[in-house]
């Protein structure tokens, strides 16, 4: 079987550490590099194939202008005509954010600052039509459902639901004396429940979640929501874009399959939070226990939001702020947001981006 094209889109820390597993990977037949500024595209384009050399993996990978705010990035698509296509833009990224000394937002307070370039995307995509499967990777347990509600968006994400996993694994192992690739996990769970999980404090209250582990056919679900909750110290900078490029490596390779894969994803579709599912090549299907129905699933993930600083998504995509987000925002900008739409994200990003 011929190996897909991927096409990735906008080189932030995150695409950027992506390139290089990928590189690593033999998983495409070519890799496209696609940036506003085709030297940055050529100069990571080429850093990925020295390293990768290095190792002995020497893939196809080529430079490419990618301006979204140009007529030929519909027609640079086209010609590239990728299977699928990887982006994760941000006006600002977060680790920029946690650099400011100005007031904090709740983290959905940012959202328009991924929303803005998303939706662009999301148009040159949908205007280009090629068929490609597009991952979303711009916090996708929200953004995704807001632009497949919206009109046209990403088929998934990746990272969020899939990175608190190892950890229960690693420690149900560890405490059953058995390897961890013998304990299955099925897990539903939203952005906010990774950042209470992977961290030093024990004890606390977690968002709303759902989760099973068994060890050859046998529960120990008791055990798996014990080790979740012990201490686990964790980086948050810039190494923690490393970890979300695994994520976004085993997504593809389950993605790129012949064969069905069981894995975690986030932003499936218009489904808020993320969720156990099937992939292959052909289909990416949500796939819970048999004891929980997707209402719960949904349920858990949507009480979720407050975590983030939501009240809820609306059918049309439209995100209504908690109190608590609306009060920071008044505190950063002098002015509040209750709400967040295509029709004043710009508005919103642009507010953000002088504030700071």
């Amino acid at each position: 079987m011929t190996k897909p094209k991927l096409l990735i889109l906008s080189l932030g820390e995150l695409s950027t550490a992506l390139l290089e597993c990928v590189a690593r990977s033999d998983l495409f037949s070519k890799v496209v590099v696609g940036s506003r500024s085709r030297i940055k595209a050529v100069q990571r384009a080429n850093n990925a194939i020295i390293g990768a050399g290095i190792e002995g993996y020497y893939p196809i990978i080529e430079a490419a202008e990618f301006d979204i705010d140009q007529p030929s990035f519909v027609h640079n698509l086209r010609r590239v005509n990728p299977d699928i296509i990887f982006s994760a833009p941000s006006l600002m990224p977060w680790w920029k954010l946690d650099g400011s000394n100005k007031p904090a937002l709740p983290f959905a307070g940012y959202m328009s600052l991924h929303l803005s370039l998303m939706a662009k995307f999301r148009d040159k995509i949908g205007e280009a039509n090629t068929g490609a499967l597009w991952i979303g990777a711009s916090y996708p347990d929200v953004i995704n459902p807001v632009l497949n509600r919206s009109g046209f968006g990403p088929d998934c994400g990746i990272g969020n639901v899939q990175e608190p996993i190892p950890k229960i694994k690693a420690g149900v192992a560890r405490h059953l004396g058995c390897a961890p690739s013998a304990v299955s996990i099925h897990l539903v769970a939203q952005h906010a429940f990774e950042y209470f999980v992977l961290n030093d404090n024990a004890g606390q209250e977690l968002p709303p979640y759902l989760l099973k582990a068994t060890v050859n056919g046998q529960d120990h679900t008791a055990l798996a929501n014990k080790v979740l909750r012990e201490p686990f110290g964790f980086p948050y900078d810039l190494h923690f874009n490393r970890v979300t490029a695994s994520a976004g490596l085993m997504a593809l390779r389950a993605l790129t399959s012949s064969t069905d894969v069981d894995i975690h994803l986030p932003g499936v579709k218009d489904l808020v939070g993320g969720y156990p599912v099937t992939v292959s090549r052909s289909k990416i299907e949500i796939s819970l226990p048999p004891e929980w129905s997707l209402e719960q699933a949904l349920e858990a993930n949507t009480q979720s939001l407050k975590w983030d600083g939501i009240q809820l998504i609306e059918n049309n995509g439209t995100v209504v702020f908690t109190e608590a987000t609306q009060q920071a925002f008044h505190k950063l900008l002098g002015k509040s947001f209750e709400r967040l739409s295509m029709s004043n994200v710009d508005a919103q990003a642009n507010a953000i981006l002088a504030a700071h």
